[in-house]
């Protein structure tokens, strides 16, 4: 059977029962357990948090291939869009990354020297790759948006420019889960590998949704106010 999209009504137990990833959602738009029996609806005018952005996002991360129609994308406040994506951030970069580091030394200590250094190695790599995607967006592009709010936008730039040179964090940590998967020594059992490889499946589908995110909902609302300044 065909599972529904989640709506305004949805029970958030509900909601969470149908996607246990979206427990990495809620901290970025501030949100805890203990909802009880309250919709989504309910959760979110008691938290102050979008309505359309919470439900948007809850779909956008759980079924595959879905994106808002034109009547949903206009209910979404960009500024709450932005505020949700500069969460993100933060949590991929206090949270969620380090406990994948954590988990990748802990795989180390019982793999030889030489993977070791390579698992290091592509971590790091990984890690600085995605700080200074981020970087790019925290300096730049919400910048950009946040004065295009405010009716002063820059002559000089254009969303469009970011669309076409917003890179895919998805590569390498692809390389990383190979590396895993296919090359460490067999002292490394799936037991002692699981958590991580978890860790990074998670991580890689969520920076995926937070992806499309960006390509198709943020660049066409910003591109809408772009062009009624024209």
């Amino acid at each position: 059977m065909k599972q529904e999209l989640f709506t305004p009504k949805t029970k958030m137990a509900d909601i969470l029962l149908a996607n246990y990833r979206l427990l990495y959602v809620l901290p970025c738009f501030g949100m805890e357990l203990g909802f009880g029996e309250s919709t989504a609806e309910q959760a979110c005018r008691s938290g102050g948090v979008s309505l359309p952005l919470f439900v948007l996002v809850c779909n956008l991360y759980t079924f595959d291939h879905y994106l808002p129609n034109v009547q949903t994308l206009e209910q979404i406040p960009l500024a709450n869009l932005m505020q949700y994506l500069q969460n993100s951030h933060r949590v991929y970069l206090s949270a969620r990354m380090p406990q994948i580091i954590e988990s990748i030394l802990n795989l180390i200590d019982v793999c030889r020297i030489s993977h070791g250094e390579t698992l290091i190695s592509f971590c790091e790599k990984y890690r600085e790759q995605v700080i200074a995607h981020f970087a790019r967006e925290e300096q730049t592009v919400f910048p950009y948006i946040a004065a295009l709010l405010a009716g002063t936008p820059a002559d000089t730039y254009k969303i469009r420019e970011y669309g076409h040179t917003h890179t895919n964090l998805n590569a390498a940590l692809n390389d990383l889960k190979n590396i895993i998967i296919k090359y460490l020594p067999r002292e490394c059992t799936i037991d002692k590998c699981r958590s991580v490889l978890v860790d990074l499946f998670f991580f890689e589908a969520d920076l995926k949704a937070h992806s499309v995110l960006e390509d198709k909902i943020l660049v066409p609302l910003v591109e809408r106010i772009e062009n009624t300044l024209q």
